[in-house]
């Protein structure tokens, strides 16, 4: 199975219940960070690598015309209830140059090649379009190995596991201007993110509960890491980036 498969296949066992998976994914204050920063609503807006809609949603609310793009059917069976979203691959858009205002695409850059979706947002974006980019990063040096090897092991289809610094150094090489970076902290249930994700078999659910429950010291303070009630907690940090076409 090529890789685009393996990824259509694992966000459709998932997505029933992906909106329980995390609270990243419904977190009012990290939805309200994408809203903001993309302003009053003008034209058309593209919730790239959509999912299940959520910041779609968000941005129809505000009055935006939005669409949506996503690989999995399963997925766009559940926002395309909410507005028009089409299948296809970030890195190969169907949509014609220069047609949207704003482009939004969260927690999706690891598992696409960045450097020719980022040329694909610059292509369908008008002049000085508005592109928002999200993810969930390592706090510092400090957690950054430790964060990568537990995100590997969950997730073995990571192409690319991003620092803040990596993603905005692919933003400017790919001419973005960089308006306004907001970082802002989400707490997970690490028992939760296990028990939501049906396509890791029980090894691995248990080597992810034990690396966040004994990291090092350094990464435990920096993350929170907290048991109550025999649940493991941790804090995850995202940027959220506003930048702006720079195409002549």
């Amino acid at each position: 199975m090529d890789f685009e498969s393996r990824v259509r296949e694992q966000f459709s066992v998932r997505s029933a219940k992906f909106d329980a998976s995390t609270n990243w994914v419904t977190d009012e204050k990290l939805i309200r960070a994408h809203i903001d920063l993309a302003g009053d609503a003008s034209g058309e807006a593209l919730d790239l690598c959509c999912g299940t809609g959520q910041i779609g949603r968000a941005l129809k609310a505000k009055g935006w015309n939005v669409k949506g793009l996503d690989v999995c059917l399963d997925m766009i069976e559940i926002s395309s209830h909410y507005f028009s979203v089409t299948q296809g691959k970030a890195e190969k858009m169907p949509f014609e140059s220069n047609r949207f205002n704003l482009v939004v695409c969260r927690q999706a850059f690891h598992f696409l090649d960045i450097k020719d979706t980022l040329s694909e947002i610059n292509r369908v974006l008008v002049q000085q379009g508005i592109f928002i980019a999200s993810l969930t990063t390592p706090f510092s040096d400090v957690d950054k190995d430790w964060l990568y090897e537990i995100h590997r092991t969950k997730q073995p289809l990571l192409l690319k596991f991003y620092t803040a610094q990596d993603l905005i150094q692919e933003l400017k090489a790919k001419d973005f201007l960089i308006q306004e970076i907001r970082t802002l902290v989400v707490r997970e249930s690490i028992n939760r993110w296990m028990d939501y994700a049906p396509e890791l078999n029980q090894e691995v659910r248990e080597k992810v509960l034990s690396m966040v429950q004994n990291a090092p010291l350094a990464y435990k303070k920096l993350h929170h890491v907290q048991i109550v009630d025999g649940e493991i907690f941790e804090d995850w940090n995202w940027i959220v980036l506003k930048t702006v076409s720079s195409k002549k």
